[in-house]
């Protein structure tokens, strides 16, 4: 049982040989990458950790499954994918966020919030529009498409008869 003795029939290195090496782990990292306040970046930003940005970046930032930080020092004119986005700088573009966006006292951010969670903090400066509707573009432009169109140049507003929404009651009331 406690026999200290090595048994000459296998020798350590068949023992490591014989044995399959271990699966290497699959680790999402957890970190967050900061942009410094001295960098100036332009382009696509995509990756599958979080980030926080002091710096300047311009163009797009797909983050889809992880979280966007505009510091305090930060301005970022770009659109922004992220599941969630919080502006303490300033910020200029379109925001989709699938969790939350929020602007703190000290942000400030230009231009329209998809989300179905939008934080403003008393301060924080914005321009723009929210929508908090999963659907709520694609309904506006399917109504916008319904809305009777201005009378164009030249045409009076009374020129132009509008569809009835019920052409049977109108034939009986003719008829």
């Amino acid at each position: 049982m406690f026999d200290k003795r090595k048994d000459s029939s296998s020798s350590p290195s068949q023992e490591a040989a014989s044995q399959p090496p271990p699966a290497p782990a699959v680790v999402k990292p957890t970190s967050s990458s900061v942009i410094g306040p001295t960098l100036s970046i332009e382009g696509t930003l995509t990756g599958e950790e979080d980030i926080e940005i002091e710096g300047r970046l311009g163009g797009e930032i797909k983050l889809l499954e992880n979280r966007v930080v505009v510091g305090g020092t930060g301005h970022v004119t770009a659109d922004v994918k992220a599941k969630t986005v919080t502006i303490n700088g300033d910020a200029n573009g379109d925001i989709e966020a699938s969790d939350r966006v929020e602007i703190t006292a000290t942000g400030s951010m230009q231009g329209d919030i998809r989300s179905p969670r939008v934080i403003l903090h008393d301060g924080a400066k914005f321009r723009g529009r929210i929508d908090m509707e999963p659907d709520g573009i694609e309904e506006s432009q399917a109504l916008n498409a319904r809305a009777p169109r201005p009378p164009s140049k030249g045409e009076k507003a009374g020129d132009r008869t509008a569809p009835s929404p019920n052409p049977q009651a109108d034939a009986r009331a003719s008829g």
